[in-house]
């Protein structure tokens, strides 16, 4: 089965009272020139794609899962995606939610009953393709035991994921009882590791951390902990710069440490491939090609991220022929050109898609 185990799910609902009924998006939480852009640029790529059906120039989240719908039905690349929930920020210490740095907030019971409607829906249609749930459940709630029973237990969640820096998650916290619930369900965490410019809060982190590399709520040091509780961890992005020359180079330092956990036999950590189609990634991809083994890849788009396809010029970026670059600019499928370039580019996607079975927590 080929998964996209990295998708995310956008919308432009205003009120976070009707969280359980509608993703809610606060873009007026949006401080840096960077984050400006990226929606920007987010926005126009979906709804020069068609996603955008009523013509208002904004996405809604009904809108966006039709196109989602359309666009794994019509995949020949992908049979499965994984549409990620986003808890909000809760403070570490109060537990209480931080509702005004809330960027983005994708509620479990939402996505949840999204992702089954999908599924009739593909099932209505013939089309022997479907979704899968990805939790997120923030640690720092107060009723994260409860939460937690509800993904395990009355869901089929295939994978928990988390953005530290996002929602304000220590992950050396004091969250045993948490990664042991993780663990004994099998339940693999999907962790974001490494600069985080998608949303304010990820900048803000950024800037403290450069002051004190401690400060640093996505470094993938703090894995260790997880891990050591039994959890099966998902690095995402291959915890890969965003931009060269501005961001720290520390993916070989990443590999090393996935060496020293990947011990005995067993793959106790694994990285995704999410993202790697951004322009300004490009100039990482030949390091992360060569040094990280397919058996520890899993795929993953980041979508609705950019995927740049005419950034990756044959002779300049890395094995990509003139020809795969005609293909791939050919290609109306998001999810397909993500593979089409990733493949162009020497991964080995047979190998890595394989793996993703292994990982995630897939009851049927």
């Amino acid at each position: 089965m080929r998964i996209d185990m990295h998708c995310h799910v956008v919308g432009n609902g205003i009120d976070i009272k009707n969280i359980d009924t509608d993703v809610y998006f606060n873009r007026e939480n949006t401080p840096h020139w960077f984050t400006r852009i990226l929606y920007a640029a987010i926005e126009h790529d979906m709804v020069k794609g068609g996603v955008d059906t009523n013509g208002d120039n904004a996405v809604s989240s009904d809108e966006y899962f039709k196109f989602m719908l359309k666009t794994l039905r019509e995949s020949k690349e992908i049979d499965s995606v994984v549409l990620l929930a986003m808890d909000a920020p809760f403070d570490p210490d109060t537990h209480k939610r931080m509702d005004k740095i809330i960027t983005l907030y994708v509620s479990n019971r939402f996505l949840y009953k999204k992702v089954q409607d999908l599924n009739a829906e593909l099932t209505k249609q013939g089309v022997n393709k479907r979704f899968y749930f990805g939790a997120s459940v923030n640690p720092n709630r107060n009723d994260w035991k409860e939460e937690l029973d509800y993904i395990i237990n009355e869901t089929d969640a295939v994978l928990m994921k988390w953005i530290p820096s996002i929602q304000h998650i220590h992950i050396e916290g004091g969250h045993d009882a948490y990664y042991d619930t993780l663990a004994k369900a099998g339940l693999p965490l999907l962790c974001h590791i490494g600069p985080e410019y998608s949303f304010p809060e990820g900048v803000r982190n950024i800037e403290r951390s450069a002051k004190d590399a401690k400060n640093d709520l996505d470094r993938f040091g703090l894995l260790i902990k997880p891990i050591s509780c039994g959890v099966t961890v998902i690095a995402a992005h291959c915890a890969s710069p965003v931009f060269p020359l501005i961001d720290k180079d520390e993916t070989l330092k990443f590999y090393d440490f996935m060496k020293a956990m990947n011990t005995g036999g067993k793959v106790k950590i694994w990285a995704d491939t999410s993202a790697l189609s951004l322009s300004t990634r490009i100039p990482f991809l030949r390091e992360i090609v060569e040094n990280f083994p397919p058996k520890w890849l899993l795929n993953g788009s980041d979508f609705p991220i950019p995927i740049d396809a005419a950034a990756h010029l044959p002779f300049v970026t890395h094995k990509m022929k003139p020809s795969d670059y005609v293909e791939i600019m050919q290609i109306k499928n998001p999810l397909d050109k993500d593979i089409r370039i990733k493949a162009a580019h020497g991964f080995k996607n047979d190998v890595i898609f394989g793996n993703t079975q292994k990982v995630l927590r897939l009851n049927s």
